[in-house]
């Protein structure tokens, strides 16, 4: 093959673009700081990274949900360490009205103090986080979950879910507690009572302290005459009946019109009291001799959970033939010493949900520094496929630059010469 001075020419020229393609190259990666300066480069690492990139998008994003989960977690935790110091002070003003040395005055002032009480926690229980998001409306975050009826008690009108925010690829976690389960499902015995029906029933019982008892003795050899101020559809009643031959729990069930059930039961009962019916009602108990007296305690009717304000449901007792009311019975929940156990059972289920709360923190937390170390193992991993080794780039980038200075000079000194000169 003829090497003529033309081909030598174009294969320098070649050589010495492929250099400044080098350069360029060299100087781009030195200037931005990586060694991927265009995908087709290095077109694995450039999928890799790509990847990584989204991964570490991710897991921001995740940060980012993890925050609002701690922030609104946090904001639950206050509002209900909040609730419990106020349930707190519900149980004093009970145990300071609870005395016989209180008069009804106090006890009003006191009831006063309970329907604030009651209004704070409503507040509370209609807490928003920083978005203005509902924290115990479930998935309903954006409405007013707790809302106050015309009657005085308070229904819940978000839904039986829970806000959650994905925290990983297979992760969610609560945001908060579902307000239901909170404030609308406090264990009564058995029963669920809204954290607002026990604060209503303290404030209806100390209403009408003065106006029921729960139990009345008649005189001694009197008879008891008494009127039962039943609903107009069936409604169970039962009671305890104390008389000359013993004690006995009266049960049935009567309407407005006719407590027939409840005269046969006291007739078929071992107490040794005889009741009769007259037609408007009114019941006589005879039996008591003299030094014997009747009793009437422990009244039970059916749906009384709570104190009311005005029981319409109650035993009147009338002075023996006459018309003459001399007190009302009522069922054992409007009693105001009733109500102490009922406090101390919110207290107790608000209690319960902050520790639930406590948890969900616990387990936000692990999975905070989680994600702190995947984020940190994504970065790295990054650093090493995107940065460039900008002290090896400008070592090569200074030996190809003298490397080109001397081929240009040995180009230029072979290129002057001709067949000639190395003939001579």
């Amino acid at each position: 093959m003829t090497i003529s001075t033309r081909l030598f020419s174009l294969q320098m020229l070649d050589q010495f673009k492929l250099i400044e393609e080098r350069l360029q190259g060299l100087q781009t990666q030195i200037a931005t700081g990586s060694r991927i300066p265009q995908s087709s480069e290095q077109p694995m690492d450039a999928v890799t990274l790509s990847a990584r990139r989204e991964l570490e998008s991710s897991i921001t994003q995740y940060q980012k949900n993890l925050d609002k989960v701690n922030d609104r977690l946090g904001l639950v935790d206050a509002t209900l360490e909040e609730s419990v110091n106020i349930a707190i002070r519900l149980k004093e003003l009970y145990i300071a009205a609870n005395t016989s040395t209180v008069t009804q005055i106090e006890r009003m002032a006191a009831r006063e103090e309970v329907l604030r009480i009651k209004e704070t926690i409503m507040s509370l229980a209609n807490t928003t986080d920083s978005s203005g998001d509902a924290l115990y409306g479930g998935f309903s975050t954006e409405a007013t979950p707790f809302k106050e009826q015309l009657d005085g008690s308070v229904k819940y009108f978000g839904d039986g879910g829970e806000h959650m925010l994905s925290v990983s690829e297979t992760i969610k976690l609560p945001t908060s507690l579902n307000g239901a389960n909170a404030f609308m499902e406090i264990d009564v015995d058995g029963k669920n009572k809204s954290v607002f029906d026990i604060i209503n029933s303290l404030a209806n019982s100390l209403f009408s302290n003065e106006s029921f008892t729960q139990s009345h003795t008649g005189a001694d050899g009197a008879d008891v005459s008494i009127k039962f101020n039943a609903s107009r559809s069936q409604q169970d009643w039962s009671f305890k009946l104390t008389g000359p031959s013993g004690s006995a729990v009266i049960s049935g069930s009567i309407n407005s019109d006719s407590p027939a059930e409840i005269v046969a039961a006291i007739n078929g009962s071992s107490t040794g009291i005889t009741a009769s019916a007259s037609s408007d009602g009114m019941i006589t108990l005879t039996g008591a001799g003299e030094g014997e007296t009747i009793a009437i305690s422990e009244v039970s009717i059916g749906n009384y959970d709570i104190a009311q304000m005005e029981p319409d449901h109650y035993i009147s007792v009338f002075t023996p033939g006459t018309s003459t009311i001399i007190g009302k019975i009522s069922d054992q929940s409007q009693a105001l010493s009733a109500q102490g156990s009922q406090i101390d059972d919110m207290i107790n289920g608000l209690a319960v949900s902050r520790t639930k709360v406590g948890a969900r923190q616990k387990n936000a937390e692990a999975q905070e520094s989680v994600l702190q170390s995947r984020l940190l193992m994504v970065k790295t991993e990054i650093g090493t496929l995107q940065d460039a080794d900008i002290e090896s780039l400008i070592t090569e980038l200074q030996t190809i630059l003298v490397n080109r200075d001397a081929a240009r000079q040995t180009y230029t000194t072979v290129s002057n010469k001709s067949l000639f000169d190395f003939l001579s």
